[in-house]
């Protein structure tokens, strides 16, 4: 039996269900916010309603309406892209903040049942850890990768010292998730109750935001992500699955919008490329130091000629990539990772 953790919508989720399918496996699709009141469609209502978990002394059930039943012993693999269990909102009753901490808590229960044989893309309780820009900064310079000059800080002075070491030439990055969620669910276009999500976009730092750093940092105030602005021939987006390296190169100075932060522009120029042998042995190294089977690594080609690491993705989308191509290469990667016997 393999797993698939993944909101109803993500196409991601279904390339890998095809090939996990083609393969003759036995495949369950499974969303773990559907366990909470707040969360999935009128259609789905009674079917989230009705899922049970059992859990024993030694191992747990899933329950479905339709009579499938997931056991934590059968589960041979997981491809994890949705790991979002809900919290109670404020406004909820004491008892329903309660019940909504026991279902976490025996989700997270259930999870833990699993075979330690069993393959996860990626487990989310590593990816935990490895979900970090800090972390993944210093794992990269152990692994001898090229990184921007960095500081993570609260102090104005620093930002300033910082400002002038660059010549004015920094830029300021969100430092957690690039997707803040908003725990408060509404109604999207399509009927289903949904979250919403909150982040800002790379940008540059001004001698006019200097003015105001006093102001902004106090007491207690959030730290900023700095970094040294690179000059960028183009960007380079790494899909790495076990030793496999899938490399497309972005053309982000094409467009002026897309200069800083290629998400900016959603139709960019991309183009099948190839990677230093190099450069894809310490990212593949990386990986397996982290412990995780997947991630989407951000790169950038600089007008010098370096090759400079920005992040790591450990839930990256790449379907937008193969647009032009019949079938995933990366999806049926994945698949074989999933299915392959140790």
């Amino acid at each position: 039996m393999y797993l698939i953790l993944a909101i109803d919508e993500d196409v991601h989720a279904d390339a890998v269900l095809y090939y996990l399918e083609k393969y003759g496996k036995k495949v369950k699709r499974f969303d773990p916010a559907f366990l909470f009141d707040e969360y999935g469609s009128i259609e789905t209502e009674a079917r989230r309603e009705k899922i049970l978990v059992d859990i024993s002394s030694t191992s747990g059930k899933l329950i479905f309406p339709n009579g499938d039943i997931v056991s934590s012993d059968d589960i041979e693999g997981v491809y994890c892209r949705s790991f979002y269990i809900p919290k109670a909102k404020d406004s909820s009753s004491t008892s329903d903040q309660l019940a909504t901490a026991e279902i976490r808590s025996t989700v997270r229960g259930f999870f833990s049942l699993i075979p330690q044989c069993c393959r996860w893309i990626n487990n989310p309780y590593t990816e935990d850890k490895v979900d970090n820009k800090i972390y993944q900064h210093q794992c990269a310079i152990a692994h001898g990768l090229d990184v921007p000059d960095t500081l993570v800080t609260n102090c104005a002075d620093n930002v300033k010292s910082f400002y002038e070491k660059h010549n004015g030439k920094i830029i300021i990055k969100q430092l957690s998730d690039i997707s803040l969620i908003d725990e408060n669910p509404f109604v999207n276009e399509n009927g289903y109750n949904d979250v919403e999500f909150k982040g800002f976009y790379t940008s540059p730092v001004n001698a006019s935001d200097l003015a105001s750093l006093e102001e902004y940092f106090g007491p207690g105030s959030a730290p900023v992500l700095l970094q040294e602005a690179l000059c960028k021939k183009s960007e380079l987006r790494v899909t790495i699955i076990g030793d496999k390296c899938f490399t497309y190169r972005i053309f982000s100075q094409e467009n002026q919008k897309s200069k800083i932060d290629f998400r900016r522009v959603d139709e960019l120029r991309t183009e099948k490329s190839n990677l230093p042998e190099e450069i894809r042995e310490k990212l593949t190294s990386l990986l397996k130091f982290w412990g995780i089977n997947f991630a989407a690594v951000d790169l950038v080609e600089n007008t010098d000629g370096r090759i400079v690491f920005l992040e790591a993705n450990v839930v990256g989308n790449w379907l937008w990539l193969e647009k032009d191509q019949e079938g995933s290469e990366i999806a049926q990667a994945i698949t074989e990772v999933l299915v392959k016997e140790s």
